[in-house]
């Protein structure tokens, strides 16, 4: 007897997922596409992460669908908050970050007679699953909840099935009830497993002691959600928390069902692993080849090196299937919110595939043709993506293996040293092993066996940890087995990993990560940027109170959307806040024409008269309690007359203007590069306009001009405006207007539309009345503002022509510059950059040569140090390549004439100074080592550096010391020496 069951015939994971589909059509079910893995309309999530996230408005009762019968499959992808599968990746054979999720779903149609018998049907009548090897959940019951039993599923399984009393399984609620949050939908659950072990292993254990058990393979394939109560917290008679739970049964019941496509194509096809499938064998058949292994499936997983392959290939096959997911649906790599989920996730696998797989350059964007021929059918989007989704992977994978193999090795060196802290305890309280010599640092080299780290060394003091303290931290961390909380801030900071992959590594090395010391340099570090910004801003204490002339209202009328003056407005508080010339003046009305600053756009200039005084308005902004604050020249004498309030006409339609501008930029940057494009932050000021985006590479010319032109032609278009103010947010979802991940939006909006397939968006900034009304649109520059963020300015109106006419005029005055332009001026531009560049290189050839030049006097000069002689000298107008090149001709030099030496050469110029050192084999044998030596050196000009063992570089931001850096390189050798 076969030891897993066998459906009726073999099934791909194509024939399975559409057999699903199939069997639910039958049972009368809209077929529905599964939405993206990047809410569209949900800020509150990061992704997708479960089946019946798309559907959560329908249970929760602000939402609707035109069916009551749904299936479908959903993509899924779980790495972070409660839902994290991170960790466990490749490690065991079921666990995925992205994975489908297939499902059917009743909105108060059926409900569990129907889920149940159709779960059956289709497991046992459909695909032959052996009823024997099935066991099903049922809810035990809360008193908590003041639930019994759910004896109503029990009784129906029985009823519908057949499947035999000892099948049956009551399981508490932390298995067995579902809850949408802490309150709303909710309801019992019923779960589905199924026991692949072999018949001897079956006789043996029965299987119903291993549901719930963690054991692989006993495992759930379904779950069946009964939603029947709506949870609401308990309160008293004084309206405080109980802290309980009161459940109210529903008038309408739902069904949401969730099965996991990847484990049931493993059941269907006879695997013992997802892996196994043919979901993943095309990836991990690619990911072989490239790696140049033999084939996947022949490892040993009882081979420690094998294991150490098969997880790593798992890990990679995952990753890069969420990240073509994820790009696919209009995620990118960045630093913050979903973007950072998706670089961890990206270093993680490149992290797997350097060290365990040998892979030395990118290679994740070389996987997607086999994940496409695989699952594009499904979801062709992986197939229209696939371009630009290897563009950006690759991207960030060069960015990450430029300081890849550096983190790798400081983690090494740290890890060899805990490990040994951590097998010697002993040592770990020798002050003779760890201070030798009086004001000597961290001596991680005088470890036994274990080489130098002094770059640690070099990075903690770069980032102003105190050495000592950072030291005691490692060590009595080390003893206990625990890995620096100080080392992985250095990594995360300086080398870009990810706080769990540091983990990951550790826990291959027998350690675990003392995070909770790396969540205090965290939080140090982003409370002093936090003050960094502070300052810059001018951000002051408020201690200076309000002045009120009147009842405040809780809201002040804002009527500038359609008037810019106003009459008869009243003061409602004033307030300065500091004194003298530093002072700060504001004035709040009842009603005010005037926009506060907000969504990028800045606040109005303009006029209050208050009787015959008039006063400027300098700016206005929003207040801590979201009033509008006018930042004036000085309060009024009287502040109980009326006040005519008077926006800046001209100031404001040139606002306006930048404004809708940046509207049709946006939809001109998502038209030419992709939906990925996603609005990061922005500008709107009455000169230009700036606009930051996620993007992963530089705009081509191309691009550029295409954007533009697309801009300039929606403007020609004279597109109308359509503002709709207080629409419901669901309703201005339905719209399509673009609600931005993270940003915070009342039950009602202001939706601004400029033509239903140009552009929607949520937004309470002021605009033109037609685009035409912005005249010209032209971009000014496109740069980098962090990995994944670019951003781009650009001027319009009066703004732009200014900026031509500026073009041009330069453009003049360049061709003047020029006597004869018989080619063009461009040829005459080249022509003279080619000649700077020839100059260029015989300038740095003749100071190679002068420094080459002088190396014989520099050696005869060298200083004896023992056996080691030491020659340094100033290099006047060297760089760090001639430096370089000449200490290792030095280094040749000393080799060749059979003596031992050290060599550095530095060179100074405004406001930095460089330092190059080189050292003979047989010196470092004696524990010599160039980086060891350049970084205590380069002290002394205000810097750090590293390097090989027999060639280091340095840079400080102190010329000054570089002459007493280089006299102090014989001490630091003889120290060196012993």
């Amino acid at each position: 007897m076969s030891s897993v069951p066998m459906p009726h015939r073999p099934q791909t994971a194509n024939e399975t997922r559409q057999a699903f589909l199939d069997f639910f059509r039958e049972k009368g079910h809209e077929i529905v596409p599964s939405a993206p893995i990047v809410p569209q309309n949900d800020p509150t999530l990061l992704f997708i992460n479960a089946g019946m996230n798309p559907f959560k408005d329908v249970f929760l009762g602000t939402g609707s669908r035109p069916y009551d019968r749904a299936a479908d499959t959903q993509k899924c992808l779980r790495v972070s908050g409660k839902h994290n599968d991170l960790d466990e990746v490749g490690l065991d054979t079921y666990h995925h970050t992205f994975f489908e999720m297939l499902g059917n779903w009743s909105f108060g149609d059926y409900f569990k007679k129907e889920a149940i018998a159709w779960a059956w049907e289709l497991l046992v009548d459909r695909w032959g699953l052996d009823p024997e090897r099935l066991y099903v959940t049922v809810h035990e019951g809360d008193e908590v909840l003041g639930l019994g039993p759910d004896e109503e599923a029990a009784a129906l399984w029985a009823s519908e099935t057949g499947i035999a009393p000892a099948h049956v399984l009551y399981q508490p609620s932390k298995d067995n009830f579902w809850m949408m949050g802490e309150t709303g939908p909710c309801g019992p659950c019923s779960e589905i497993h199924v026991d692949l072990r072999d018949d001897h292993a079956r006789a043996i254990t029965p299987g119903h002691t291993l549901v719930n058990g963690d054991d692989p393979r006993v495992m759930e394939i379904w779950n069946l959600v009964f939603i029947q109560f709506d949870a609401a917290k308990a309160v008293d008679a004084e309206g405080e928390d109980e802290g309980l739970i009161t459940l109210t049964p529903l008038d309408a019941k739902h069904i949401d069902t969730g099965m996991g496509f990847e484990r049931m194509c493993a059941v269907l096809q006879g695997k013992r692993s997802n892996y196994d499938t043919d979901l993943f064998a095309p990836l991990l058949a690619a990911i072989s080849e490239r790696a140049d292994l033999k084939p996947y499936d022949r490892y040993d997983e009882a081979d420690e090196e094998g294991k150490r392959v098969r997880v790593a290939m798992r890990v990679v096959a995952d990753h890069v299937r969420t990240l073509a997911v994820a790009i696919a649906d209009g995620a990118l790599p960045g630093n913050t919110g979903r973007g950072y989920v998706l670089r961890r996730i990206l270093r993680r696998a490149v992290r797997y595939g350097y060290q365990a797989l040998g892979l030395r350059e990118p290679f994740l964007a070389s996987l997607l043709p086999a994940l496409a021929d695989e699952m594009g059918e499904a979801f062709p989007e992986l197939v229209e993506s696939q371009s630009t989704a290897a563009k950006i992977i690759t991207a960030e994978e060069t960015a990450f293996f430029k300081t890849l193999v550096e983190g790798i090795e400081m983690f090494d060196r740290a890890a060899k040293v805990a490990e040994y802290y951590h097998e010697n305890p002993e040592n770990a309280e020798s002050e003779s092993m760890r201070r030798p010599a009086e004001g000597q640092g961290f001596s991680w080299d005088l470890v036994p066996d274990i080489p130098a780290v002094s770059a640690i060394e070099v990075e903690l003091r770069r980032t102003g940890e105190a050495l000592e303290e950072a030291e005691e931290h490692f060590i009595r961390s080390a003893v206990d087995g625990v890995f620096s909380g100080d080392i992985a801030f250095l990594l995360h900071d300086t080398y870009g990993f990810p706080i769990d992959l540091t983990a990951v590594m550790a826990r291959e090395r027998g350690l675990t990560v003392d995070e909770k010391r790396f969540t205090e340099l965290m939080t140090e570090q982003r409370e002093r940027a936090r003050a960094a910004a502070g300052f810059a801003m001018g951000e002051t204490e408020e201690v200076d109170l309000w002045d009120a002339t009147a009842d405040t209202p809780k809201e002040v009328a804002f009527v500038g959307y359609d008037r810019l003056t106003v009459e008869g407005a009243r003061v409602l508080k004033t307030r300065t806040v500091g004194e003298g010339e530093d002072a700060r003046h504001e004035l709040v009305l009842d009603q005010t024409p005037f926009y506060a600053e907000s969504g990028g756009q800045i606040g109005d200039t303009g006029t209050l008269t208050v009787g015959d005084d008039e006063i400027a308005v300098l700016d206005t902004v929003k207040g801590a309690d979201g009033e509008i604050v006018h930042l004036v020249e000085r309060l009024p004498e009287a502040v109980d007359l009326d006040v005519m309030a008077a926006v800046d006409a001209d100031r404001r339609q040139r606002i306006m203007r930048h404004h809708t501008a940046t509207h049709l930029l946006h939809a001109a940057l998502r038209e030419t590069l992709g939906t990925h494009v996603q609005q990061k932050g922005s500008l709107v000021a009455p000169d230009r306009l700036r606009f930051d985006f996620s993007h992963f590479e530089r705009l081509t010319d191309e691009e550029r001009r295409t954007v533009e032109d697309r801009v300039n032609a929606l403007v020609l278009r004279n597109i109308p405006k359509d503002e709709a103010r207080d629409v419901p947010l669901d309703e201005a979802r339905a719209r399509g207007a673009m609600a931005l991940f993270g940003e915070k939006y009342g039950e009602r909006v202001r939706v601004i539309t400029f033509g239903p397939d140009v552009s929607v968006e949520l937004c309470g900034g002021t605009h033109v009345a037609s685009t035409g009304e912005i005249g010209l649109f032209k971009l000014t520059s496109e740069g980098s503002v962090a990995s994944g963020v670019r951003r781009v300015e650009a001027v319009a109106g009066e703004a732009a022509l200014a900026w031509l006419d500026a073009e041009l005029g330069e453009l003049e005055a360049t061709r003047g510059a020029f006597n004869q332009l018989p080619d063009g001026l461009p040829a005459a531009v080249g022509g003279l950059q080619d000649e700077v560049k020839a100059l260029q290189g015989e300038l740095a050839d003749l100071r190679r040569q002068q420094a080459a030049a002088g190396l014989d006097q520099f050696l005869a000069d060298a200083e004896q140090v023992g056996d080691a002689r030491v020659a340094t000298g100033v290099i006047p107008g060297a760089d760090m390549d001639t430096l370089r090149d000449l200490a290792e001709t030095a280094r040749n030099r000393m080799t060749a004439s059979g003596g031992g030496g050290v060599a550095v050469f530095g060179a100074a110029e405004a406001g930095k100074a460089t330092l190059a050192a080189s050292v003979t084999d047989d010196l470092v044998a004696q524990g010599v080592q160039a980086g060891t030596l350049v970084g205590a050196l380069a002290k002394r000009v205000g810097g750090g550096g590293g390097g090989r063992p027999t060639l280091a570089t340095a840079g400080g931001k102190n010329p000054a010391g570089l002459a007493d850096a280089l006299a102090a390189a014989a001490d630091e050798v003889r120290q060196l020496l012993g």
